[in-house]
């Protein structure tokens, strides 16, 4: 049940920032095959509804996939089974997260420290979802064991998972140390289904890098797809043995995504959700920290808009 093409390119999950304006932002460039909701915490998932749920949310199911996180593999086999109700693309088990709010209660990549509670959530959740593919988003681990890595992977795919997708950096390493592009392919040798590379892809070029150096199935893309949404379609291009386009304009970029935030959120959640977009969009300008300044000063939504309408005007660069 491999739910992509070889060669597919991923949106990661991201707090905040993987929700279905942004999504459908990076949809309208086209490019991109699967796109990862937020972080779904299984303990709250059975009682979130569509239409109120700030998380659960979507223009298209066809494409996404819900990924989900906990270590109660009962509670894991729940959320999955609601959410497996609405048929997206897949189910992901998020083993990955690194951050300490996170993994201080056992989630995220704090269970590739509990191979058996590991297994036991895997095979909960593929038991509750037979008919979706199933996938695990992990780390190198909690240390540079190759090894370790690898037997890791071999459980996942064990557990009846049909892809996995490996992050190259080690939980310490957070995201800041030089993704490891050799532990994907490693993994890649070592396990007979699909392996996505994620970590480090910063231009169409390091994509088409990645898929070449590691052998890798598919390439997710995180914070350089929140920086610039077109990203997918320009590798695309260039896979296509075409030129990429020039970049669009980026005030155009920033007002679209925020009718969509309006489109889809109450208007505090639609402000609080641009102004953290508008940190990430601003790293392609050199004042970037300006703008992102005097958005962040805004009251409202309107007050938001003229706040992008003239510094563009006024030509920040």
């Amino acid at each position: 049940m491999v739910p992509f093409r070889r060669g597919a390119l991923f949106m990661a999950p991201m707090v905040d920032l993987s929700h279905v304006a942004y999504r459908q932002l990076i949809w309208s460039f086209g490019g991109c095959d699967l796109f990862y909701s937020e972080m779904l915490n299984s303990r709250i998932v059975p009682n979130e509804k569509p239409g109120t749920s700030i998380y659960l949310r979507w223009a298209s199911l066809d494409d996404l996939v819900f990924q989900i996180l906990g270590s109660d593999p009962e509670k894991m086999a729940r959320a999955a089974a609601k959410l497996e109700g609405y048929r997206p693309k897949g189910i992901d088990v998020n083993m990955g997260c690194w951050l300490h709010k996170v993994m201080e209660h056992g989630w995220g990549a704090a269970l590739m420290k509990d191979v058996n509670r590991s297994r036991e959530v895997l095979l909960a959740v593929r038991r509750a979802v037979p008919g979706r593919p199933v996938s695990a988003k992990i780390r190198i681990g909690h240390s540079l064991d190759k090894q370790f890595l690898l037997d890791f992977a071999a459980m996942i795919e064990g557990c009846g998972a049909d892809f996995l997708v490996l992050h190259a950096r080690t939980v310490s390493d957070g995201m800041n140390r030089k993704a490891r592009w050799e532990y994907i392919a490693a993994v890649k040798d070592s396990v007979s289904i699909p392996v996505v590379g994620n970590g480090d892809v910063a231009c169409a070029e390091d994509a088409l890098a990645m898929m070449r150096q590691t052998g890798c199935d598919g390439v997710m893309i995180g914070r350089q797809a929140v920086i610039q949404p077109w990203i997918f379609r320009d590798i695309r291009a260039l896979a296509s043995g075409g030129d990429i386009p020039d970049p669009p304009d980026l005030d155009r970029v920033m007002l679209d995504l925020l009718d969509l935030l309006v489109r889809h959120f109450p208007p505090d959640v639609a402000l609080k959700r641009f102004k953290t977009a508008v940190t990430w969009m601003g790293k392609n300008l050199i004042f970037g920290h300006h703008l992102s300044r005097e958005t962040g000063r805004a009251k409202d939504i309107t007050q938001v808009r003229q706040v992008i309408t003239d510094n563009f005007n006024k030509g920040i660069y």
